[in-house]
């Protein structure tokens, strides 16, 4: 089976609950998979399972070392009971003896358990269930005396395990009889202490045992007593705790899958110089290209240079920064462009490029979505990671300082290119979810409880959602400062907006049963000792990255309606001599 989102009409509170479900959202729903996914707190009811293909007759025996064979009595011995209810089916004949080296009152308990000897008779038990499961033969039943068992029991084939029984040794023996003394099995890790999959054909008994998980101590890692996949199980005064669940892990800041490395490229200075003692000057400067690492990208406009065709290029930016200020559009000076109500307007100064736009926050798991069971385990949801913020605009490229004044003898060599800008810091990464504590998880199953107890501990909380990298600084714009004739800086880039902060993680559950399309049977017995822990907190969202800091500039009075310029650009081109004799 695939693994199942679980789902909810509303997110109802998780604690201390007496019995709740979560209903299915619908079976076709691409993310729901075939089944409805539900979680309560309670369970148990149901008739007793066959003993499968035990067959034959037993004598009665105390000790289960007497043999079947010859006995008067054997006709006296119904097999297919419990041995609360039937004492004489503890024999070697119809099962395998475990007994743990420590019994409950830290006292030794088992003798030559464990011993090289052990062979899984009344009298030579094994010191683990995991023994006595890998040597069954053609058995399908394992009698656990009273003690303490640090083990993880993985049940995959049709068997019956009874505990409830004392087995101390006397001096014909060991006496195996039913005491009601549970066998405890503790889960040396937070691992479900019992699992049973795959059980294609038969039902796995289980009677008179504690299972319990530890902690869970992995950040978003579960406690789960039981889990069940695949499988016909049906428990009988058997008690499941599970531990807390652990916290979830706390979201990556974007610094740490970062939008950028270095700082944004500058524009580029004028190039000029002398040729055979004559003063030219070849181009305005570039325009800095910034391409972020992941997302966006930006880029200054080139410097003009000429006296008639000088006027730089803008600046530019994917995707675009919205223009919230007038003269922050990245133009260069003497550009006609669309201004209100289409007009078209100058623009009187090279424009610096216009700030990034913040992306939009990480988004927390849907109200209804609280995280997915599979066979391995269940996986609690985490929040949404944030979206990376918006690369600022590049710098105009500055117009040539002599543009439309081509009678002039004056040295120029136009105008520097604009620097590019920003890259928006990257988004912080959703909090992890927090870990669950679940006393039976099953999938696909039928489990039938009966006069069971489920206790569960505290959800773990979800992680806080990760911070926003802070944006990056515009480059500032391109100038040979050392020319002593004319000359213009090109405009400074925008600054690159923050990335958003993560969404935190979904708080874990604690529930007494959790299942995915299972049917589960109960009883009022084991409603009533259900006993279900707090559900976690909610991770609180990551905080939005700073704004890029770069150059604070100044601008003009911004743009110039173009029926009020003084003056009409001259469309010469640039080639009358300057002083000199020289060009530029």
């Amino acid at each position: 089976m695939g693994a199942e989102k679980v789902v909810a009409v509303a997110r109802p509170a998780l604690s201390r609950t007496g019995h709740w479900r979560i209903p299915c959202a619908g079976s076709s729903g691409p993310l729901l998979g075939a089944f409805c996914v539900a979680a309560l707190a309670l369970s148990c009811r149901g008739p007793l399972s066959d003993a499968c293909d035990e067959v034959g007759k037993c004598a009665p025996s105390m000790t289960g070392d007497a043999s079947l064979e010859g006995s008067s009595e054997a006709s006296a011995c119904d097999p297919t009971k419990d041995p609360k209810d039937e004492p004489c089916v503890l024999d070697n004949a119809y099962g395998v003896f475990v007994a743990a080296p420590v019994g409950l009152d830290a006292g030794t308990n088992a003798g030559d358990s464990g011993a090289a000897g052990a062979d899984g008779t009344s009298s030579r038990p094994y010191a683990t269930i995991g023994q006595a499961l890998a040597n069954l033969g053609k058995k399908t039943r394992v009698y656990v005396c009273a003690g303490l068992y640090g083990e993880q029991v993985h049940v995959t084939a049709s068997v019956s395990l009874y505990g409830g029984l004392s087995c101390a040794p006397g001096a014909s023996g060991r006496a195996w009889r039913y005491s009601g003394a549970s066998a405890h099995v503790l889960s040396p890790s937070p691992a479900p202490a019992l699992s049973v999959s795959d059980v294609a054909s038969g039902t796995v008994t289980i009677e008179d045992m504690w299972f319990a998980s530890p902690d869970a101590t992995t950040a978003g890692a579960s406690s789960i007593a039981a889990l069940v996949a695949s499988s016909s199980v049906h428990l009988v005064r058997v008690a499941l705790t599970a531990g807390s669940g652990a916290p979830g892990a706390v979201g990556a800041g974007g610094s740490m899958n970062p939008n950028y490395a270095v700082s944004a490229p500058d524009g580029g200075p004028q190039v000029w110089g002398y040729t055979s003692g004559l003063f030219g000057a070849t181009s305005g400067g570039t325009g800095g290209i910034n391409q972020c690492l992941h997302y966006g990208s930006s880029a200054g406009g080139h410097g003009g240079l000429g006296c008639g065709l000088g006027v730089g290029t803008a600046g530019s930016a994917s995707p675009p920064a919205p223009v919230t200020r007038a003269g922050s559009d990245g133009e260069p000076m003497g550009a006609s462009v669309a201004g209100d109500a289409g007009a078209l307007v100058i623009v009187l100064a090279n424009d610096p490029g216009a700030d990034g736009v913040a992306g939009s926050a990480g988004a927390a798991a849907p109200p209804q979505t609280y995280g997915t069971l599979s066979p391995s385990g269940w996986t609690p949801s985490s929040g949404g990671d944030g979206a990376p913020g918006g690369p600022g605009q590049g710098g105009a490229g500055a117009t040539d300082p002599l543009n439309g004044q081509c009678g002039s003898t004056t040295q120029d060599i136009g105008g520097g290119g604009g620097g590019s800008g920003g890259c928006g810091g990257a988004g912080g990464q959703g909090g992890g979810g927090g870990g669950a504590s679940v006393a039976l998880a099953g999938i696909d199953s039928a489990i039938d409880l009966a006069a069971c107890t489920l206790v569960t501990a505290a959800g773990g909380a979800g992680g806080a959602g990760g911070a926003g990298q802070e944006g990056q600084a515009g480059g500032i714009g391109g100038d040979d400062a050392t020319f002593a004739g004319m000359h213009a800086a090109g405009a400074p880039g925008g600054n690159g907006a923050g990335g958003c902060g993560g969404a935190g993680g979904t708080g874990g559950l604690s529930v007494g049963i959790l299942e995915s399309g299972a049917l589960v049977t109960t009883d009022a017995a084991t409603t009533q000792g259900t006993r279900i822990g707090a559900a976690g907190a909610g991770g609180a969202p990551g905080p939005v990255g700073r704004h890029g800091v770069g150059v604070l500039v100044t601008t003009g009075s911004g743009h110039m309606p173009v029926r009020d310029r003084r003056g009409q650009r001259n469309s010469r081109p640039r080639d009358l001599p300057r002083e000199g004799g020289e060009e530029s």
